[in-house]
């Protein structure tokens, strides 16, 4: 009996331990599959905030691109300068003359001392008075000026970016020399004013339109001039108008009829600023109907002479405003006094600003020369008192 049930229960133990093992095979391959308590997520394995879409990267919370505004306010400053004559008579003195000079230097010596002003600007333009020609036949008359057609790197060299081209001078060597300078301008992408020949220069996103007239031609023809080339430039959608008019009597610093008529006449028709070349000497500074009229800017990189009594020049420069692009009232305007020379001697055809004295004698005269249109600059150059 003892024997049937210890056989029994051995039996019942095998069938048990049987039955058993497969579920345990199991519950062990179970728990070696399944996240045991160190491999399932913890806190330093669950997704934590760092590692969940945070809120920075939730498209609701995602950070905007800036957008880049556009401009609201655009200045434009405009730097004018006087008479450039590159070349001389041929009177002059061979050792002294620009020639002379141009030998002995390269095309960076002549702006050396000014490039840096021009550089910081908008625009800067000059009257072009002479040709650039290799003809020998000259014009029957007191004075007549060419230079080598390489002499335009000068300019180039000097950060000049524009030129007014309506002179006395433009014909120096006959109607070809005209249009030989013309064409040195063009092949080296010089823009230019010239007669009926209206020029755009673009910068800081604005467009700047030149013209520019010989009022020794006449007063009618000038104005014909001014009348198309605003007109055109209307058309070709220029922000800014300049006109330089070549007229006055040379060497005094009062002003005659034809200037005052020509000027007038641009600023009703829509110019902007009128700058003024011829006299050789500095005159006055008129604002008119809300415009700047310069009525002389002297001579600056002058090889005409050389050894002029007057070597007083300046810089004009003014900075124009636009808000949302339109135009503002300008009064920014700014003079710095120069001599044609960075010597009183002679003329070494380095234009160059002015020291304290001579700086402080040119801002008087300014002063009395803008006196009748009640113009006065401060000691810094500024327009104002």
């Amino acid at each position: 009996m003892n024997k049937n049930i210890t056989v029994m229960t051995v039996f019942a133990a095998l069938l048990f331990t049987t039955i058993l093992s497969p579920v345990s095979a199991y519950a062990q391959n179970t728990a070696t599959q399944m996240p045991s308590a160190t491999t399932t997520p913890s806190a330093t394995t669950t997704p934590s905030a760092t590692q969940t879409p945070a809120a920075t990267n939730q498209p609701t919370a995602a950070p905007k691109k800036k957008q880049k505004k556009k401009k609201s306010v655009t200045k434009i400053t405009i730097s004018a300068a006087g008479d450039c004559t590159l070349g001389s008579d041929y009177k002059s003195p061979a050792s002294v003359n620009f020639y002379a000079k141009y030998k002995q230097k390269t095309p960076s010596y002549f702006f050396k001392n000014v490039k840096n002003i021009f550089k910081k600007d908008d625009l800067t333009l000059v009257n072009f008075e002479g040709t650039l020609t290799t003809r020998s036949t000259r014009a029957d008359k007191t004075f007549a000026f060419k230079g080598n057609p390489s002499y335009l790197k000068i300019l180039q060299k000097g950060n000049v970016d524009a030129i007014s081209f309506a002179n006395n001078h433009c014909r120096d060597f006959g109607n070809g020399s005209y249009h030989d300078t013309i064409s040195v301008f063009k092949k080296n992408k010089m823009p230019f004013a010239s007669y009926s020949k209206v020029s755009i220069y673009k910068t800081n996103g604005k467009k700047i339109g030149m013209i520019a007239v010989n009022g020794l031609e006449g007063v009618s023809s000038s104005k014909h001039y001014i009348k198309s080339g605003i007109q055109k430039l209307k058309k070709k959608k220029a922000d800014l108008i300049i006109v330089s008019m070549h007229a006055g009597i040379e060497k005094t610093s009062s002003l005659d009829a034809v200037q005052k008529s020509i000027a007038h006449y641009a600023v009703k028709q829509g110019a902007n600023l009128v700058l003024g070349h011829h006299p050789h000497v500095l005159q006055g500074i008129e604002k008119y109907k809300g415009a700047y009229i310069v009525y002389s800017l002297a001579n600056f990189c002058f090889g005409g002479n050389t050894n002029p009594p007057d070597k007083d020049t300046m810089i004009y420069q003014q900075t124009f405003t636009f808000k949302k692009n339109k135009l503002q009232k300008s009064n920014d305007v700014k003079i710095i006094p120069c001599k044609v020379s960075s010597t009183n001697s002679i003329n070494n055809y380095q234009p160059t600003p002015a020291k304290e004295k001579a700086k402080k004698r040119i801002l008087a005269k300014m002063n009395r020369y803008c006196k009748p249109f009640n113009v006065h600059f401060k000691k810094n150059g500024k327009v104002g008192r």
